[in-house]
């Protein structure tokens, strides 16, 4: 396992402060030791699913995406589980495989997990649902486009944030805003927003506009 991101939190609002787990380096590797065995275990039962499919010949006929509803910080920051604007805790992993899908192929596009909705939507060639925020993304499986959107939207209780290819803004709720370039700092330790107020207004703008568009938030 790669050595946890070590942070002084320097930056960061109180709420992310109040929710360190105080681990010694060696417990932290242990719990992401383990976080590895169960995973591996979630594996072999995925190849148990395909088998089962390839066992029915369904394979040519059946497309498989296999997802994450949130990720896990196991020790980044100090911090453990989920719901906080982190790479490890938004960023999931998104595999799709079937028909007309060429195989191995990867993508930087950005995709929200709502995007998943039409995207199934369209394999089976039914209607998509009206006044949702969601967008098919079988362009980019398709290899007809190399992106999708220009930014993904992330919120619960305390933040909101905004995520370009490139930076991401975080709104913390009665906190500090926090703005990292995640080219030059892909660990999240140093927060610009402080020295870049004109992005931070842009972002903060763009996002708005995401969370009050169209009808879907009605």
């Amino acid at each position: 396992m790669p050595t946890h991101v070590a942070d002084d939190l320097t930056g960061k609002p109180q709420y992310i402060k109040d929710r360190v787990v105080d681990a010694t380096p060696d417990k932290t590797t242990e719990t992401r030791r383990q976080y590895c065995a169960a995973i591996e275990l979630i594996d072999d039962q995925i190849g148990n699913m395909i088998n089962a499919l390839e066992q029915r010949n369904m394979l040519d006929n059946t497309y498989i995406i296999f997802t994450s509803d949130h990720g896990e910080m196991l020790g980044d920051h100090g911090l453990y589980q989920k719901s906080v604007p982190y790479e490890p805790s938004l960023h999931v992993p998104l595999i799709v495989a079937g028909p007309g899908i060429t195989a191995g192929q990867t993508s930087d596009a950005l995709v929200e997990l709502n995007d998943i909705n039409p995207t199934i939507c369209e394999m089976a060639d039914v209607p998509t649902l009206t006044n949702i925020d969601a967008k098919s993304f079988n362009a980019v499986l398709n290899n007809e486009s190399r992106s999708h959107r220009s930014e993904t939207i992330s919120t619960i209780r305390v933040f909101q944030c905004i995520r370009t290819s490139r930076f991401k803004f975080i709104d913390n709720i009665n906190d500090i805003n926090e703005l990292y370039d995640l080219i030059q700092d892909p660990n999240e330790l140093n927060n610009i927003a402080d020295k870049h107020p004109d992005l931070v207004k842009e972002l903060s703008g763009r996002l708005n506009a995401r969370l009050t568009e169209g009808t879907w938030h009605h």
